[in-house]
């Protein structure tokens, strides 16, 4: 059990690499042309899980500071063991580029992964020639070489299907498209896709609900990783709690839909300034907000703590798939608030968090990095420690996390 205390923050920190650009960046470049480089990363357990990943595909990679030399598959192993750790990312992105490899793998992971659902896409692999045997649960197997063609998928599933079948397809020749039979859950995530699958020279076009790739392989270069909104949350979220915090390395104009922050805290009234200089947030009184939270699931432990520290009720609708993240992040974000003496409940899809003072006490992190992030920000307005009986579980998007927490004036004793 250890302490986050934040009596003040104040400082700059520089936002590490986008998670969600780096697995992208490395599929890409592990199915490329010729050999690239990705610059940039950050490495944490998920980015490890994808390079250990596209290793057994049959890629090398060898990292040389904070940059990945990619030497692409070109003579894919007949079988392979995937490891996906606890990535949903690197486990959903993989299970179609394996079968475009034409490679029969096997998919293990631990932790909720084996639990988290996987079948939103297996009958549109089973129409393109790959069999599948897969009970539920983790492992899944897959064998067999998947053809080009159209895609059927339930957008509202998740969007890291679409992802998946767009990289797969960058990979065939001919390419092919994936229509979407149900609107699409978490756009933005699709648009990282698209926007990188146009830099790695594979043109996506969207016809209504159709994504259209010509096929590649994409070309290899050098490609630099974009920092990332979703960590770069929690130290903007801190400033706005507790004093006066600068976060550089960031795009404004990112495709990323986790830049939403920005105008959660406008909204919520903070002081919150854009330069050349970073992303600048003071403390400020804060007031109640509704928002839909759908298409941001990774924001809401955060934005939770500051609706816990706010004036007035706070819906955060559009909350539901969380239960299916590293926690069931309803359950779990309701326990964060509720354990520093706030108001928080479930109703309807929506959680309620009724604004006042937090107070110091002990928050069971379930091992979930957004909701132990989230309580050490909670710091901030508590006025005094908040226990974690799991800090490391940081390291999963974050690994430098704790670092930067005592950059800006926070301890973790």
């Amino acid at each position: 059990m250890k302490a986050a205390v934040c009596p003040a923050a104040r400082g700059s920190v520089r936002a590490p690499a986008s998670k969600s650009a780096a697995h992208r960046h490395l599929i890409l470049a592990a199915l490329a042309d010729r050999p690239g480089e990705v610059r940039g990363l950050t490495l944490s357990e998920d980015i490890e899980a994808t390079i250990r990943c596209l290793t057994a595909l049959g890629a090398c990679i060898r990292l040389k500071g904070d940059t990945a030399l990619v030497t692409p598959v070109s003579n894919p192993p007949a079988c392979a063991q995937l490891d996906c750790g606890e990535s949903g990312s690197t486990l959903r992105f993989l299970i179609p580029v394996a079968a475009a490899l034409g490679i029969s793998a096997e998919f293990t992971g631990r932790g909720r992964l084996p639990q988290r659902p996987v079948t939103g896409y297996l009958e549109a692999l089973r129409a393109h020639g790959v069999s599948v045997c897969y009970d539920g649960r983790l492992p899944l197997q897959i064998s067999g070489r998947l053809t080009p063609g159209d895609f059927q998928v339930e957008g509202e599933k998740s969007s890291q299907y679409v992802t998946g079948l767009l990289l797969a397809l960058a990979r065939l020749e001919g390419g092919g498209a994936v229509r979407l039979t149900t609107p699409l859950n978490s756009a933005a995530y699709v648009d990282i896709t698209v926007d990188l699958l146009a830099r790695y020279g594979v043109p996506v076009d969207r016809q209504g609900s159709a994504y259209h790739v010509q096929g590649g392989p994409p070309r290899g270069g050098s490609h630099m990783v974009e920092g990332d909104w979703s960590s770069a949350a929690f130290p903007l979220c801190l400033g706005a709690l507790g004093g006066c915090v600068t976060v550089t390395g960031l795009d404004e104009n990112s495709t990323q839909g986790d830049r939403a922050i920005l105008s959660i805290l406008r909204e919520m009234g903070c002081a919150v300034s854009v330069s050349a200089q970073g992303i600048q947030v003071k403390k400020s009184p804060l007031r109640a907000i509704r928002r839909d939270m759908e298409e941001i699931p990774d924001l809401v432990p955060v934005t939770a703590v500051l609706c816990a520290a706010a004036q007035g009720e706070s819906v955060l609708s559009g909350v539901d798939r969380l239960r299916y993240k590293e926690s069931d992040r309803i359950a779990s974000t309701i326990g964060l608030i509720s354990s520093l003496g706030g108001d928080a409940r479930y109703e309807n899809g929506c959680i309620l968090i009724r604004g006042g003072a937090l107070h110091p006490g002990e928050v069971a992190s379930c091992h979930d990095h957004r909701i132990a992030m989230a309580a050490a920000v909670a710091a901030a307005a508590a006025g005094g420690p908040v226990r974690l009986d799991d800090v490391d579980c940081v390291a999963k998007s974050y690994p430098d996390f704790w670092k930067d927490y005592t950059l800006l004036g926070g301890n973790l004793q």
